[in-house]
């Protein structure tokens, strides 16, 4: 036997079997019995052996026959298995949960991702935190949480929370340089952006006194959210920052935020999965609860 065997064909095979008719099994199956006569016609002639007894009341069994129903009653019982544990994952919070994110997310979400796990404890969770772009669908994730304008992708994606974002800088840059009542002044202050901020254009061009409008000039032009915050700790200018990732600064003074007529844009946390239709309950369970934390302390 050179060709692989049709499974449909060993299952209709098994079906036919149990109802002892072939009218029978057309009717439970609803299909022609041409159609099963001509499958299992094929089935025999793959296999080079007579299968079955066509008697004028019921069907039989040959010996070939019998030896291939007990092992397609074996394929039916695999396959009601596999799929009753698949419908299982599909709703139990039991197994693993891949995430990808950015290694500044968890500092925000660290607390919300402990109460998930406690609360779910047969679901283990793989995190892996850094600092690149991460393709859902090429790379072993069940989902990927990114930030700013959402990558393109045919995979789809959900919203999680629009993150307020301010101006901030420390007390003694302020004292230093002084305190910009408008968003034009800031072309007189030094400024850190991230990367980011400059590809989804975010800044406005400034209207100096004199010359041609212009973005915001950088100090220091950075790929992570957390190197912003240092560089602005350090003193070096007025770095434009998610509320949520500075409450702890504000509260310490080692921070102020900067009221300016112009307001920033929020940032967009996005999660990317592979299947909407067929996503599991643990991943739904997941995302809904990095959504009520962000919204909750964004």
């Amino acid at each position: 036997m050179t060709s692989r065997l049709d499974l449909n064909a060993l299952i209709l095979f098994h079906d036919v079997v149990r109802a002892r008719s072939i009218n029978k099994a057309a009717l439970a199956l609803n299909m022609p019995k041409s159609t099963i006569s001509r499958r299992l016609r094929l089935l025999e002639e793959q296999l080079g052996s007579t299968l079955l007894k066509r008697g004028a009341r019921a069907l039989g069994l040959t010996e070939s026959g019998q030896a291939l129903y007990r092992r397609c009653e074996h394929i039916v019982a695999e396959l009601e298995q596999a799929n009753l544990q698949t419908a299982q994952m599909q709703d139990e919070m039991s197994g693993v949960l891949r995430v990808s994110m950015p290694i500044f997310f968890i500092g925000w979400v660290s607390e919300a991702i402990a109460d998930f796990a406690k609360n779910h404890p047969a679901l283990r969770l793989e995190i892996e935190a850094h600092n690149r772009v991460v393709d859902v669908a090429e790379e072993p994730f069940d989902v990927v949480i990114h930030f700013g304008n959402p990558p393109e992708t045919y995979n789809p994606s959900r919203k999680l929370a629009e993150l307020p974002r301010s101006f901030y800088a420390t007390p003694r840059y302020i004292a230093a340089r002084g305190m910009p009542r408008a968003y034009s002044e800031l072309a007189d202050h030094d400024m850190i952006l991230h990367q980011y901020q400059i590809r989804d254009r975010i800044f406005p061009p400034l209207q100096p006194q004199e010359g041609e409008p212009r973005p915001p000039s950088a100090r220091a032009v950075v790929n992570h959210a957390v190197l912003v915050r240092e560089l602005v700790l350090g003193d070096l200018g007025i770095g434009l920052m998610p509320d949520i990732m500075c409450r702890q600064d504000l509260a310490d003074e080692t921070l102020m935020r900067i009221p300016l007529d112009w307001a920033s844009p929020p940032l967009t946390a996005s999660a990317t999965y592979l299947a909407r239709r067929y996503a599991p309950a643990k991943m739904r369970g997941f995302l809904d609860s990095m959504s009520a934390y962000l919204q909750s302390h964004a």
